[in-house]
């Protein structure tokens, strides 16, 4: 019996061993013509051994394959689509007889994969479906194998994807990776280095149960990537259904954000200003509606800083709900990298915001918002809407102080408008542009607003803007020392903006007013003012050009600087004198006209009508106790001049009831014509010749006929009592004696002459025939 056993046992040796050396006498041709049909067939593709094929059985199976080829498609970039140095496998033979695979490596050497998207949509890693293999053994009993690996490893591998739609390509490559998984149910552990783009990156992943992955129900997932240009760690679970789904905890590293986007051929808008981007926080949903909870998030540049802390949802238009924080201390160069121009100076410096922020992605507010800008403050809330074409921004805020004098070009050299006096109106284009590219609604409360040299105080002010239209409704500021309302509008929609402005004041001190906004302030005095007025043009001259409205003031207790009336009216002797002599060039009004002339007013009214940038004198009456002025002419505001008749009038008495200043009843006004900047005055004797020649004819019949009537007086006595020129004294000559003087006559005549254009011819010579 022991001798049939030791039989048996020789004979299933030797049927062992022949079994095992069986594989050593078949062709090594015979398997690589059989892995490339059965490859062929599976992927419906050409695959092709051009190496050689070792396989052993023992003590392992194992196979060796080398130089191994996928072909392309046709019409692709290149004729393969995979190529391997080395295939290499192996597989333990007692797990087998339990029907287990336990493969011990499957190892890719030397691999290059390359990944197309043509122009028209076809790609190269959709294999079309393989011949159905002949079935066995239907109606019986099949058993199924597990399957682990104890090491799967690619060395030296390669992967280019090339997107020819987007015309983008991207790069794996220098690929080492090693993993093992003993069976589905079994962490799979994978470790991996390489370059992407050229960058080094490192990688760990484990995932609990492949299974779960396989079978789309959650696994635990964890992954440490890191790399120069970012990190990223995760662990919670990760669900293949779809798109992914997550539900754990990560944090995420960016050290140089414009970098990471430059590998990824990614755009981003004021990318100078970017830098380090910190994250963690919880994941949990779909990736493409992904909720993040108890993020934290910052961001850190030499530019800008800025965090978030609070909770942001991926999905549909997003939502935020979370306190937000963003500062800078070099905001001119941060608004530089987003091309915004500002004029030079040193405002514009620091900036910084803080608030919680409410919304959307497309319409976001933020609450209890507090700005600063340099030495500015502003708290309220404020919010953007982004789901229009055209971004909307509404805001409710209040500030202390709003400079807005660095958005309106570049400032005049120091002393310029001291030198150079009242500035014409500039010619330089408008550019209202930013009202078509914002809408806008906006309560404002400031306690102090500068545009340049203008001070408004204890502004409220709400301002609409839409479609380039913008209107601001000042219900009530301080200016000028006097209370102020009213309405402004800029309608940009035209390359020639138009623009209006109703506003009336209350207690305005018009030498302010004037000085500021003219370089005028040669009026002074305190009362209302009220303007109405609309025009257009595309730039500020085109716009006084064109300008049309309604201008009324009325004034008191001021003063007229650089002339005197009263002064003025007391020269009526020295004006008839002139008029007498026929020598009105001639007169002097250093005494009326000065930098130190004055004229004090207890009330002032005027009423202009404008038209094309030319105001009209409706009305302009100047009352004090001593003088009275009446005035009427034209103001050029386009023109910065003025062509003003002045009718003066004084009460001598001082009780308030001016005479008008006059030559023996003829009034003789004031015309002040001229620049604003030098004007000129003068007393205006076009009307006084006008007058004469009308009186003249009537009083002088009559002052004749009545001197002949009663026996008294002469016609040189007469001429002389109209025009108030009484007779003069007869001179005497050396020896004491009286000599003939001028008649009174003679002195009239040649005075009307003077007026009427018209001379006393002189005797001519004897010997002049």
């Amino acid at each position: 019996m022991k001798r049939f056993l030791l039989i048996g046992t020789g004979i299933l040796a030797l049927l062992v061993i022949a079994a095992l050396s069986v594989p050593f006498f078949i062709p090594k041709s015979v398997y690589k013509a059989q892995i490339e049909k059965a490859a062929t067939n599976a992927l419906q593709r050409d695959v092709t051994l051009a190496g050689e094929v070792d396989i052993s059985v023992f003590p392992r199976i194992s196979a060796t394959v080398r130089q191994v080829s996928v072909a392309n498609p046709e019409g692709f970039a290149t004729p393969n689509m995979i190529e391997a140095g080395e295939l290499r496998g192996s597989v333990k033979w007692m797990p087998l007889l339990s029907q287990r695979v336990d493969v011990q490596e499957l190892a890719f050497i030397d691999a290059q994969v390359l990944l197309q998207k043509r122009e028209d949509g076809r790609t190269n890693w959709e294999f079309a479906e393989a011949d159905p293999a002949p079935a066995e053994n239907e109606g019986g009993a099949s058993g199924g194998f597990e399957a682990g690996i104890e090491s799967a490893v690619l060395e030296n591998a390669s992967l280019t994807f090339r997107d020819d739609v987007a015309g983008t390509s991207y790069e794996l490559t220098e690929l080492d990776l090693r993993a093992s998984m003993r069976g589905m149910d079994q962490p799979l552990v994978a470790e991996a280095a390489g370059k992407f783009q050229s960058q080094a990156f490192n990688m760990s992943l484990k995932v609990d149960t492949p299974a779960a992955l396989t079978g789309n129900q959650p696994a635990g997932l964890e992954l440490d990537l890191s790399s120069d240009l970012a990190s990223l760690d995760y662990t919670g679970s990760l669900q293949l259904s779809g798109s992914p789904v997550f539900d754990g905890a990560f944090t995420a590293n960016i050290p140089d954000t414009p970098a990471l986007a430059r590998q990824f051929d990614l755009t981003l808008p004021a990318s100078a200003a970017l830098g380090r981007v910190r994250a963690k926080g919880t994941a949990k949903g779909p990736l493409d509606a992904l909720a993040l909870t108890g993020l934290e998030a910052s961001h850190d540049s030499a530019l800008l800083t800025a965090s978030y802390a609070g909770d942001v949802s991926l999905g549909g238009d997003g939502k935020l709900n979370g306190n937000v924080s963003v500062a800078s201390d070099r905001m001119r160069d941060l608004l530089a990298t987003a091309n915004v121009a500002l004029a030079p100076g040193e405002t514009l410096q620091t900036f910084s915001a803080t608030g919680q922020a409410d919304g959307s992605f497309k319409s976001v507010m933020l609450n209890g918002l507090t700005l600063k800008l340099d030495d500015l403050s502003a708290t309220g809330q404020a919010g953007l809407d982004l789901s229009a074409a055209t971004p909307r921004i509404v805001g409710d805020m209040a500030m202390p102080e709003l400079d807005l004098t660095a958005f309106m070009g570049e400032p005049a050299d120091e002393g310029s408008s001291a030198s150079q006096g009242i500035q014409p109106w500039s010619k330089e284009p408008l550019d209202l542009a930013g009202l078509k590219a914002v809408n806008a609604q906006l309560d404002l409360d400031v306690a102090r607003l500068v545009v340049g040299d203008v001070v408004l105080t204890d502004t409220v002010t709400a301002v609409n803007l839409t479609g380039g239209v913008l209107t601001a409704d000042l219900t009530r500021f301080n200016a000028f020392n006097g209370t102020w309302q009213g309405k402004l509008s800029v309608d940009a929609r035209t390359a020639t903006p138009k623009v209006g402005f109703d506003m009336q004041g209350q207690q305005v001190a018009i030498a302010n007013l004037l000085g500021t906004l003219a370089g005028f302030d040669s009026l002074t005095g305190t009362g209302n003012f009220k303007v109405s007025a609309s025009s257009s043009g595309a730039s500020l001259d085109d716009i006084m050009q064109a300008l049309d409205g309604t201008v009324s003031t009325d004034l008191s207790d001021g003063i007229i600087r650089g002339l005197n009336v009263a002064a003025l009216v007391r020269s009526a002797s020295t004006l008839k004198q002139a008029v007498a002599t026929g020598s009105l060039e001639n007169l002097n009004f250093s005494e009326a006209l000065s930098e130190n002339a004055e004229t004090d007013f207890s009330s002032f009214n005027t009423v202009l009508t404008i038209n094309d940038g030319v105001a009209n004198v409706d009305l302009m009456k100047l009352l004090s106790p001593v003088v009275g002025v009446d005035g009427s002419g034209k103001i050029n505001l386009a023109g910065q001049s003025m062509d003003l008749r002045l009718a003066t009038s004084i009460d001598k008495a001082a009780q308030g009831q001016g005479s008008v200043v006059q030559l023996n009843g003829i009034p003789v006004p004031v015309r002040i014509s001229g620049p604003w900047s030098k004007p000129k005055v003068t007393p205006d004797m076009s009307g006084v010749t006008s007058a004469l020649k009308a009186e003249l004819g009537t009083r002088l019949l009559n002052e004749l006929g009545g001197s002949s009537a009663s026996g008294s007086g002469s016609a040189e006595d007469v001429i002389g009592g109209l025009l108030g020129i009484e007779r003069p004294a007869e001179p005497e000559d050396e020896t004491g004696e009286a000599t003939q003087a001028p008649s009174a006559e003679e002195t009239a005549i040649n005075a009307l002459g003077g007026l009427l254009g018209t001379r006393k011819k002189e005797d001519k010579p004897s010997g002049d025939n």
